[in-house]
């Protein structure tokens, strides 16, 4: 039952922090992933993500830029309330939020204030998905309030500890790309990494590489499955991890 409640955590923590490319989805269209938030285009050359996850809700908006020599061009703001969720995190089996029980991440002595987070990211795309398309992209994030939460509250497992550090440490750099290209009319390949720069934590870096296979049968049944590599640095020490990924999307 552990292993169930730390997979679906793990899921959605780390669906919820998923970039793509510069470019948006098309006019009209609008996609829904099992462990990718909600998307949708809207008139203003603006892209929109909600997350499904309610106990930790989350919105995002892309917008398009000017184009940067042969570079598409585009920038990414994020919001997120993790409260509900990490006191859920508290009690996952309790009868009222921050009820302790056996399977809590965060014992339930300790208090999980009102806070917020928020990101800002740039993206550069390059190159064309049949003959390779390269994406980068770096960001911040900042939160609001977390100095009430304590430092021994940390959940130090994979995926989970630098997507809430910026909550302990109040400020988090971004970086990454990935490397995603077509081979036949229905698979495409795709290697994609992320660093996350945790400055004055207890942990002070991750390093996160994942290569997927991604099965398209149209545009509206996308399938991908493959392994995420974890290298880091928790409270505890450095750890490495090997997981497997999977992802089934759908466009209407």
């Amino acid at each position: 039952m552990r292993k169930v409640c730390l997979f679906f955590i793990f899921s959605f923590i780390h669906a919820q922090w998923s970039t793509e490319s510069a470019y948006l989805i098309d006019n009209n269209r609008k996609e829904l992933g099992l462990f990718t938030p909600f998307k949708m285009r809207i008139n203003n050359g603006s892209e929109i993500g909600i997350h499904k996850f309610l106990l930790m809700p989350s919105a995002s908006l892309k917008q398009e830029m000017p184009m940067y020599n042969t570079w598409k061009m585009a920038r990414k703001f994020r919001i997120e309330y993790p409260t509900p969720g990490l006191k859920w995190i508290q009690s996952p089996l309790g009868k009222e939020m921050g009820e302790p029980n056996m399977f809590s991440l965060i014992s339930s002595q300790f208090e999980i204030p009102h806070m917020l987070s928020f990101y800002a990211q740039m993206i550069g795309t390059k190159g064309t998905v049949k003959s390779g398309q390269l994406s980068l992209r770096a960001g911040a994030g900042f939160a609001l309030n977390g100095k009430d939460l304590s430092d021994d509250a940390t959940i130090d497992l994979p995926i989970i500890y630098p997507r809430l550090s910026v909550y302990y440490n109040d400020f988090i750099i971004e970086s990454g790309g990935e490397y995603f290209r077509q081979f036949t009319d229905r698979l495409y390949y795709l290697i994609d990494y992320d660093m996350y720069f945790m400055p004055g934590g207890a942990g002070r870096y991750a390093f996160e590489q994942e290569s997927l296979l991604v099965w398209q049968k149209s545009n509206k049944l996308h399938l991908s499955f493959g392994y995420k590599l974890i290298v880091g640095e928790y409270p505890f020490g450095g750890q490495a991890h090997l997981i497997p990924t999977i992802n089934l999307k759908l466009g209407f």
